[in-house]
């Protein structure tokens, strides 16, 4: 037995194998203290690591021996899997975030009653109104998704800055691509309740861009983009713009094919 690297690789390895070990050892003293999905990802991690850890004590020993082709290969095997694990663990975490957060379209029947395009309303009221008559899959992005959980056909995007349960008021493209997926997958309505809130935090020349695009969007797979704005809380230039995109209403029904 001796030394078979220099002692810094040795310094390095050794080094490499406590940070490792701690790694773990403060991971799975956190399983169970967050829930779904956190705890999985966490066990994961923590089994990955350990893999890792075993691994560098098997490099460890390597450094200190004659060359060992079952070390080697047991090194390599174990860190294989500790890849894969983490790999794994990151990518369910992931989609399960993206799960609670992001909305799919729910089952629904017929899309006729509603007239696609895009459409902008400065009243009041009337929305739940308009969603209970709609026989189509509905996402509500607002800041107020409790207002729409009487709906069973309706999934609801939360704009907020807190939590890890909504997506911040920054992030359009997020919102974006929450939206055509949606409307990709058979949704037919798209409400956006928070048009001031998105144009607070951003500039207006951003929202109008993420809406235009979105708006195009609609009209390319049939569905129907609904902006909902109180008059006074824009300028009248923003106003104009967005008349000259989409097209105001008076009232929610002259949305639907069937009002008269």
């Amino acid at each position: 037995m001796g030394l078979t690297v220099p002692h810094v690789v040795l310094l390095a390895d050794i080094v490499l194998f406590l940070v490792i070990s701690y790694a773990a050892v403060y991971a799975i003293k956190r399983i169970h203290r967050y829930g779904e999905p956190l705890d999985r990802f966490i066990i994961i991690i923590a089994a990955s690591l350990f893999l890792a850890a075993a691994g560098r004590l098997l490099d460890v020993i390597d450094d200190v021996t004659e060359p060992d082709p079952v070390i080697f290969s047991a090194e390599q095997v174990l860190y294989f899997f500790s890849i894969i694990g983490v790999a794994y663990g990151l990518l369910s975490y992931i989609s399960s975030v993206e799960r609670r957060i992001l909305p799919a379209p729910v089952k629904g029947v017929g899309s006729d009653d509603l007239s696609p395009g895009g459409y902008l309303y400065t009243g009041e009221g009337e929305v739940q109104e308009l969603i209970a008559s709609v026989k189509a899959p509905v996402l509500v992005v607002t800041r107020s998704p409790w207002k729409y959980k009487e709906f069973e056909n309706v999934q609801t995007l939360w704009v907020t800055q807190a939590g890890e349960e909504g997506v911040g008021p920054t992030r359009l493209h997020v919102i974006l691509e929450a939206a055509v997926s949606f409307m990709r997958g058979g949704g037919r309505l798209v409400i956006i309740d928070c048009l001031e809130v998105l144009i607070l935090y951003n500039d207006f020349s951003s929202v109008f861009r993420f809406l235009s695009t979105l708006k195009d969007y609609a009209v390319s797979s049939r569905s129907t983009l609904l902006l909902l704005v109180g008059r006074d809380t824009l300028r009248e230039r923003e106003f104009k713009l967005l008349a000259r995109e989409f097209q105001p209403i008076k009232n929610l029904r002259e949305i639907l094919r069937t009002s008269s």
